[in-house]
Parts: C-alpha cells; structure tokens; sequence
C-alpha cells in the first residue's frame, strides 16, 4: 500500500484509503438476514444443548400437543413436557412458581385478549425476540414482544341432531332466548374464564344485557366439564351446547350433532405463546415458539378447526372443518375489560 511519513504520522494515499473505506462499509453493510439466520443457528444450536422445553397451556385436550411433542423431538432432539389446565389455574400457578423463585416452565399457551395479557400484569413474561416465521403472520393476528400469535378458536352451537328438527335450529344467538329452549341449554360457565366467558362477553357486546338478562330466564345448567358436555349432547342428554369449539367437530364425526354457526358470526379467541422470565430453558423456548408457526403445524391445526394465523398456503384441509372455518367472525373481547364482565356474567347468572 503506497503511503509516505509527514510529522510523525502515516498518510495513506487517497486511492488506498477510499478502497479500505469501501471494504469497511461492505462489512456494515451486510445482509442482516444473514446475521440473524447465524444467530439464529446459535438459538438451535443452543436448543439442542437445553434438551429439553416446559410447555404450560390452558388449552385442555389439543390433539396437536401430542404431534407437538412427537414431531419436535424427533425434529430436534429435544422432549417437551406439556402442563394442560384451565386458564384460571395456568395463570395462578405461573404466579405462584415465580413469586417463589420455582421456575418450571418455559412457554406459556393461552388465549390471547383474556389470560395472556391478565398474566402479563403480573410482570412475568419476557421479550421472545426476533424468530424467522414472524413476517408469515396474517394482519389481524400480529402480535407483539410479549404475545406471539399461533391460532385461534372460534365457537358455535352444538345441537343435537335426534333432538332439533332442521327447522327449530337457532338461527342467531338472540333464538336462544326463546321459551322453547327454556331447561334444555347446558353451557360453559359464562362467569369464568374460557369459551363461557368469552361467548359472554361478545354476546354482550352485540345484544346488551337485556339479551343476558332473558337469556338468564332459560334455566341454563352450566358446567365446566367440557369433553363431557359435548358427549351428552351427542347421547341426546339435552338438545343445545354452548360455546362449542369447531375443533370439537372432528372428534364428534360420525355422532349425531351438529355445528351450528348463528347468521350474526362466530366469536373467537386468539390464542398466544409468551416466554416466561427466568426459563430454565429460553433457547428451546424460542425454537418451540418458531416450529408453533411452521407449515406442518399450522395445518394440523387448520385439520383440527383451529384457524391459521400465517398466510401461508395450506392444503388437504379436512373438508369437514374448511367450510366453517371460512365463516364471519362476531368479535373477541378485551382483556381490559374482560374481569368487569366476569362480574357482569356473575350478577345476571348468579
């Protein structure tokens, strides 16, 4: 490199300085995909080394955890031991095992605008960071640091088809206030946490609570016994469920009830994954978080009548579910407001 001495300095000559200044900025200039998938790799990497990820869900009975933990230890390595309880009962012993200093669990599962964020507040999730799939995800379900959005359940009514006539089914959610269905309801209990209290909450929303009040008047005989409930419509127990999940649709195949979508649309809950603070094992957490939004479990998913949250394309849907899954969504609610509500659903269903 040509360069010459003045004053006791080095003075590199203007073409040899403008290539090393070039060469520094190809350097900071590189592809940051680049630097990510490195890091990236590192995560696995790391992953692997971990061994082992604890997955704690409200989402009891999902049939995709059991494909879950097949495929991911078969993918990578690594077994995933899965805690499935209701939301109330997640949230309180995530609040528990952190107050003490107990860390067992990695990843959180839970709907999104009731127990995610009521379990955010009390300060124990932690950034998840950036993962390859997060510009797959549709619109309506970005998420944020905290919250990352994997399906979402939509609910409608069960019937009984020994026991409804096509002609008496419900046609809106405002025909469950007929006379005719006075006794003959059982439901998830609208005063808790879960597709009660969701169905309770968008319901609301919609109709106000003169709807909730005759509702009341039905006699509904609730109960939090879920798969249970769902059997004794198809035994002809009573004609009508409610909420019911459209991924309770493929395990009652062939049993005579019915799904069945009200003319106002479904209301829905997303569901989320959250990093807890303090995981025994954050990298396996992270590629747990990344495989949730792959191809083969979105479409699992899709099979089971959960929605989709990426946009990509999805094939050999189970024609059973594909229909429903394409019908108008009523609302969700909101996790500001979602504890006022739960004692809203106690005072009117007391």
């Amino acid at each position: 490199m040509a360069s010459r001495r003045r004053g006791g300095l080095i003075l590199i000559s203007r073409r040899a300085a403008l290539l090393g200044l070039a060469a520094g900025s190809a350097l900071l200039s590189a592809p940051p995909t680049a630097r990510a998938e490195d890091e990236w790799n590192k995560i696995v990497a790391d992953a692997k080394k971990e061994g082992h990820v604890v997955l704690y869900s409200a989402f009891v009975g999902l049939a995709a955890h059991q494909e879950l933990k097949k495929d991911f230890e078969t993918s990578y390595g690594i077994t995933v031991d899965i805690l499935e309880a209701r939301a109330s009962e997640v949230r309180e012993r995530i609040r528990i095992e952190q107050a003490a200093g107990r860390f067992a669990a990695d990843v959180s599962e839970n709907g999104r605008t009731t127990t995610t964020l009521q379990i955010a507040q009390d300060h124990v999730f932690d950034p998840f960071g950036p993962l390859p799939s997060l510009g797959h995800l549709k619109p309506e379900f970005r998420g944020d640091d905290i919250r990352l959005p994997v399906f979402a359940i939509v609910y409608g009514i069960l019937a009984s088809t020994r026991l409804v006539k096509p002609e008496d089914e419900p046609k809106s959610w405002l025909d469950l206030a007929d006379a005719k269905w006075k006794g003959k309801i059982l439901s998830d209990d609208f005063r808790a946490l879960g597709g009660g209290g969701v169905l309770f909450y968008v319901l609301e929303e919609h109709f106000g609570r003169d709807f909730h009040e005759k509702l009341a008047q039905q006699d509904i005989k609730f109960s939090r016994e879920i798969p249970a409930n769902e059997r004794r419509i198809a035994r002809g127990e009573l004609p009508l469920y409610l909420p019911v999940s459209l991924t309770s649709i493929p395990e009652l195949k062939g049993l005579p009830v019915k799904f069945i979508a009200p003319k106002e649309g479904l209301p829905y809950i997303g569901y989320d994954l959250a990093l807890l603070k303090n995981a025994p094992h954050p990298n396996a957490a992270r590629l747990l978080m990344e495989h949730y939004l792959g191809q083969k479990m979105q479409q699992g998913f899709a099979n089971l009548g959960l929605l989709p949250v990426t946009s990509d394309t999805l094939s050999e849907l189970d024609p059973a579910v594909a229909d429903l899954q394409k019908s108008k969504l009523l609302g969700t609610t909101d996790a500001a407001r979602m504890d006022k509500m739960l004692a809203l659903a106690k005072q009117i269903y007391p």
